[in-house]
C-alpha cells in the first residue's frame, strides 16, 4: 500500500460562437474544402471529407508542426468534427434568420503553461479570417498578426484566472 498520490491533468476546452451573414451551405464549404480552408487560414490544408478521413493542417511554414486529425463526424450543413490525439474539434451550425450562427469547440487541451493564450487566440483570429474569407476580404495576414498580439494578453488573463480558480490546496 502506498499514499503516493496519482497525477492529475487538467484539461480545458474553447468555444466560439458567432454569426455570419452567409447561409450554412457556404459555410459548410469553407470548413470541408481544402482549398477554402487553406485561403482562410493561410496555411495547406488536406481533407478527406468522410468518417476516418485525414484532416491535415500544415503549419511548417512559420515554424509549427502539421496538425493531423482524423475526421469522426459529418453531418452536411450541420456538423463536422475531428480528433487530434486527445482533442476532439468540433464545427456546429444552423440557419439563423440573417444567414448562420456557427460555433466551434475544441475539447480535452492541456494547459502546457506559459505562452498557452498563443492557441487560443489563434483559434480567435483564424475565425476572424474565416469571417473576412466569407466576405470575399482577401487575407490580410499583417491584420491578423496584430489582432493575435493584440488578443494575447486578455486570454492569458482569462486562463490565469482559470489556473488560480482550479488550485488545489
Amino acid at each position: 500500500m502506498t499514499d503516493d498520490l496519482g497525477t492529475i491533468s487538467l484539461r480545458y476546452s474553447l468555444k466560439y460562437e458567432r454569426t455570419s451573414k452567409h447561409p450554412v451551405e457556404r459555410l459548410w464549404q469553407a470548413i470541408t474544402t481544402a482549398s477554402d480552408v487553406s485561403a482562410w487560414m493561410g496555411y495547406p490544408v488536406t481533407v478527406d471529407l468522410r468518417l476516418g478521413g485525414e484532416y491535415r493542417m500544415d503549419f511548417r511554414a512559420t515554424g509549427g508542426g502539421q496538425m493531423q486529425c482524423v475526421i469522426c463526424r459529418v453531418e452536411p450543413n450541420r456538423t463536422f468534427a475531428y480528433v487530434h490525439g486527445h482533442s476532439y474539434c468540433e464545427w456546429s451550425l444552423e440557419p439563423a434568420a440573417d444567414g448562420c450562427r456557427y460555433t466551434f469547440v475544441q475539447n480535452g487541451l492541456v494547459d502546457r503553461g506559459e505562452g498557452e493564450e498563443e492557441l487560443v487566440a489563434g483559434w480567435h483570429g483564424f475565425f476572424d479570417q474565416f469571417d473576412d474569407y466569407l466576405d470575399g476580404m482577401p487575407l490580410d495576414l499583417p491584420k491578423h498578426q496584430a489582432t493575435w498580439e493584440r488578443l494575447k494578453t486578455p486570454y492569458r488573463q482569462r486562463l490565469e484566472a482559470l489556473r488560480s480558480a482550479s488550485t488545489v490546496a
